[in-house]
């Protein structure tokens, strides 16, 4: 059996071209769907994007590196506090470095997830990043680290992220297609948010049994059991054939499709905004555990797991019900109820009262970034979607930059104040966009 494809071509000009291609049954194999398929992998059902192959291979690929990246975390603030002696302001370095290059190579990295065959350059990319870890493990063991090399390590390890990371978000509607990529997406969200419960307790205990290295040492080999898995993947081929087009020419075509094009403009906007105004307060949760609870280090990793239990409630919402035909009201309104109840935290003066307003926020956030994320992959046209997609990750990086403004407003107001006055304006700016804009309420 042979079926056609259609790639799309950006010719220049903001025109788009086509080319038939021919697509042999092995090759579409890993999307074909077992016509017995019932039960909760049914199409419309909360598992039905399980159903691909290529996307349960990618999944478990996924939560391989994202247990890796939180036990790297763990290990990583341990290793700067306290091992090498640095401060908070270190370690506002690190996550300024990586924040950086996220801004600043993510739209390259989408330009080459559109040009270069993407499981070929996503294994390139896990395996350098497992090189790090190794190396990284090695300085520490042998007592020759230093901070300076935490900071050269980060900035790779940043340009690394910004490479791969829309390279995963590609391939999710790659291996699953538009009409279950919501599912996919939330599947997605629901696996990351489990590792990021999993990942810190085992970097936790890594450092109390075996030493910083530890963690090192557990992250690469995640990141080599995450290579092995892609290597798994079917052979997915670009969408754009530009020729040797200059690089910087390319992303300036795909910031100015966004531009002109105002849902998707409109749909990117709702990207930044949370990434500006709400992430940032996350960072400051131990000053909200020690100076507005009056509790410990236990309290921390409480609210912090509050966090992650909320998303894991969103992502089985969303799973449940992606059917749904349009997606914008749902994650503009989601938006605002997550901007309200980081607010509502605020104001809390009992740890678990203060909890229980970190999961409500959780699971609001979780759906809201399942349907943005969904969004933009599905609604950007064919020849543009790399360079979309590499923008979530560029909104990524922006997070840092805001955390230091936020960070000196609460050394000056304190932090129940500062965070309810920037969750107030990310509140407000979300309404308007819910009440006032027609195109968020068509998508």
């Amino acid at each position: 059996m042979e079926r056609w494809a259609v790639i799309v071509q950006d010719c220049g000009g903001g025109r788009s071209c086509a080319r038939s291609s021919r697509l042999s049954s092995q090759a579409v194999a890993g999307t074909e769907r077992s016509p017995r398929a019932g039960g909760l992998t049914a199409p419309g059902r909360p598992l039905a994007s399980l159903r691909h192959r290529d996307f349960r291979v990618l999944l478990f690929s996924t939560m391989a590196l994202q247990v890796g990246s939180w036990v790297q975390t763990i290990g990583q603030g341990w290793l700067v506090v306290n091992d090498l002696g640095g401060s908070a302001t270190n370690l506002a370095v690190v996550a300024l470095l990586r924040g950086a290059f996220l801004v600043l190579v993510s739209p390259f990295g989408g330009v080459i997830a559109g040009r270069y065959e993407r499981r070929g350059l996503l294994m390139v990319y896990t395996a350098v990043s497992a090189a790090i870890a190794v190396l990284l493990a090695v300085l520490v063991s042998t007592g020759s680290i230093e901070l300076w090399m935490v900071y050269v390590l980060a900035a790779l390890a940043g340009i690394v992220e910004a490479l791969a990371g829309p390279i995963r978000s590609l391939l999710v509607f790659d291996t699953v297609g538009p009409e279950e990529m919501t599912n996919a997406v939330a599947l997605n969200a629901l696996g990351g948010n489990a590792m990021r419960v999993i990942g810190p307790a085992i970097g936790g205990a890594l450092i109390g049994l075996i030493g910083t290295e530890g963690t090192f040492e557990v992250q690469a080999g995640c990141l080599v059991v995450s290579l092995v898995l892609t290597a798994r993947l079917r052979r997915f081929e670009p969408e754009l054939r530009e020729g040797n087009e200059n690089a910087f020419v390319s992303v300036g075509r795909g910031l100015a499709y966004v531009v002109r094009d105002r849902p998707m403009a409109l749909i990117v906007g709702m990207a930044v905004l949370p990434s500006v105004l709400v992430y940032p307060y996350v960072s400051f949760l131990p000053v909200f555990a020690k100076d507005v609870l009056h509790e410990g280090a236990e309290a921390y990793g409480f609210l912090a797991g509050a966090v992650g239990l909320g998303s894991l409630a969103g992502g089985a919402i969303v799973a449940a019900t992606s059917n749904r035909q349009r997606l914008g009201p749902a994650m503009t309104w989601a938006c605002l109820f997550y901007c309200l109840s980081v607010a509502g935290f605020t104001f809390m003066r009992e740890l678990w009262f203060a909890v229980g307003a970190l999961v409500v926020a959780g699971v609001f956030h979780s759906i809201y970034a399942a349907f943005n994320a969904s969004l933009m992959q599905m609604k950007a046209a064919p020849e543009f979607r790399s360079r979309v997609v590499a923008l979530q990750t560029v909104t990524w990086g922006l997070t840092p930059f805001a955390g230091l403004l936020m960070g000196a407003m609460i050394d000056r107001w304190g932090a129940p104040h500062t965070v309810l006055a920037w969750m107030l304006a990310a509140a407000g700016l979300t309404l308007a966009l819910a009440l006032g804009s027609r195109e968020l309420r068509r998508v």
